[in-house]
């Protein structure tokens, strides 16, 4: 089975959304970084069901259902591991 590994932006991503969202709801943030953390690990069971953000590079992105936007995680595929880049709010700008 596959490992998740996760990169500091990934981690500093997930602090920063719950950061913003506990501001108004700190039960909204908890749950927000559950939803995230456990679409995250869901990819150890079927690695490739992202959509391809970028074919040569291998990057591909899971949406995570949570509120009217949601969230947007970045990974790729090395060998064994799933490798968590980047987590964007639906809205954020990010690369396609």
């Amino acid at each position: 089975m596959s490992q998740i590994v996760w990169m500091q932006t990934a981690i500093n991503d997930l602090n920063r959304h719950y950061d913003f969202i506990k501001l108004n709801n700190a039960d909204a943030a908890a749950r927000a970084v559950q939803a995230i953390v456990s679409s995250a690990e869901s990819l150890q069971e079927n690695p490739r069901r992202g959509a391809i953000v970028d074919e040569i590079a291998g990057l591909r992105k899971l949406v995570v259902s949570f509120g009217k936007y949601g969230f947007i995680i970045h990974y790729v595929i090395l060998e064994d591991d799933i490798v968590i880049l980047r987590i964007y709010h639906g809205r954020e700008n990010r690369p396609r």
